[in-house]
């Protein structure tokens, strides 16, 4: 069963999502934007050396910002992202945080993953499913029953696509494949609340058929 803690973070409220295990007893972090004593006594509480990843849903500083501290505090953990949002990492007019405080702590993912790729988190799989639109190498996380989507699906809308790398064409696909996923998984989302993707399905204007077209 997998337990899954919310802690909003940042001035954008970037949702970072902290993830146990409970059968295995491993766990992992899923955008960590921000330093959270909240999101750090979630790991100690847990237990620092059973936690594996830091999953990445795209290369954005209220996604990636508190990642290289994590990193420094955590060494054992590997940081994963999106390879086509490696560049991400050490560019801050891509990463955004130039726009804002400039602050960013730049930092070098241990794996960079694509579509389809797997990792293992204790009986389950990762099953990265590549998400561009929002960035070039946005990606979300199937695990199990839980979809974490980043800034590609939030509750009834999608992401920008303005930034840096960002495509409408490329998000209209990516929205068109998540609703082509199999079942009903609970959507964990970059910000704001959690959702279904069968609501989704049936109130995201970008999802419905109707909501875009695909020619243009």
């Amino acid at each position: 069963m997998l337990n899954i803690r919310c802690f909003p973070l940042g001035e954008l409220q970037a949702n970072c999502y902290f993830v146990t295990d409970e059968e295995s007893g491993v766990s992992l972090l899923i955008d960590t934007g921000a330093p959270s004593a909240e999101v750090e006594k979630a790991v100690e509480d847990f237990g620092a050396e059973k936690l594996e990843y830091l999953l990445l849903t795209h290369g954005h500083f209220d996604h990636i910002g508190n990642a290289a501290a994590i990193k420094r505090k955590y060494p054992d953990v590997r940081i994963v992202i999106g390879e086509k949002d490696s560049d991400f990492t050490t560019k801050d007019t891509l990463n955004l945080s130039l726009y804002f405080d400039g602050t960013l702590e730049h930092f070098t993912a241990d794996i960079l993953v694509k579509d389809n790729d797997e990792l293992p988190f204790g009986k389950n799989k990762i099953k990265v499913i590549s998400t561009p639109g929002h960035t070039s190498g946005g990606v979300c996380y199937l695990i199990g029953s839980k979809l974490f989507t980043g800034d590609t699906i939030m509750s009834c809308t999608t992401g920008r696509t303005d930034f840096p790398t960002g495509s409408i064409r490329d998000m209209m696909r990516s929205v068109a494949r998540i609703a082509q996923i199999e079942g009903n998984p609970e959507v964990y989302c970059g910000h704001g609340e959690s959702t279904t993707l069968d609501y989704e399905r049936k109130h995201n204007m970008f999802m419905r058929k109707d909501g875009y077209d695909d020619l243009y």
